[in-house]
């Protein structure tokens, strides 16, 4: 029993950890690098020909998707987030990837004006603000007369809004 234990304990992989690493290059300009590093381990580097150090610090790359969640994909020896077809170092795991998710918007409200007729006090007229797409709309004769499309109804409402 004791051999099967050990086979299972060195069937799983080590987890690489990514790492952001910046430092200034010979001539002084600012050089960022994603290396790989075991989890577990401290992040060690050696200094020889890198110039002053700056800062190391973990790494996870961005996705940002309403609804699908991140996967993995090797495709030639390289390595893609999907659907977004990313690609990322050949280390990078689910792990890596912080999943952005957009907040949900709030619908508004359209902005509704009655308005009756000047010339029949029977007949009414509808004057309609959309917050979202920012367009008006009105059923009276006078917008289709009208060379720009703007009755007096939405002139006023235009005045009222803004």
């Amino acid at each position: 029993m004791v051999p099967i234990i050990i086979l299972r304990i060195f069937k799983y992989k080590i987890k690489v950890m990514l790492y952001e690493f910046k430092n200034y290059n010979k001539h002084g300009n600012v050089r960022t690098r994603i290396v790989p590093g075991t989890k577990g381990k401290a992040f060690s580097v050696n200094p020889k020909g890198l110039g002053n150090y700056i800062g190391v610090r973990v790494f996870k790359y961005e996705y940002k998707h309403e609804l699908l969640p991140p996967g993995l994909l090797n495709i030639g020896g390289k390595r893609y987030i999907v659907p977004t077809w990313q690609e990322v170092l050949p280390e990078t795991e689910l792990s890596d990837i912080k999943w952005i998710k957009p907040e949900p918007k709030v619908k508004q409200e359209p902005i509704i004006e009655t308005h009756t007729s000047s010339s029949n006090a029977n007949k009414t007229y509808k004057t309609i603000y959309y917050p979202e797409s920012g367009k008006f709309h009105c059923d009276c004769p006078g917008r289709w007369r009208a060379f720009d499309n703007r009755c007096k109804h939405i002139k006023a409402l235009e005045k009222k809004v803004k």
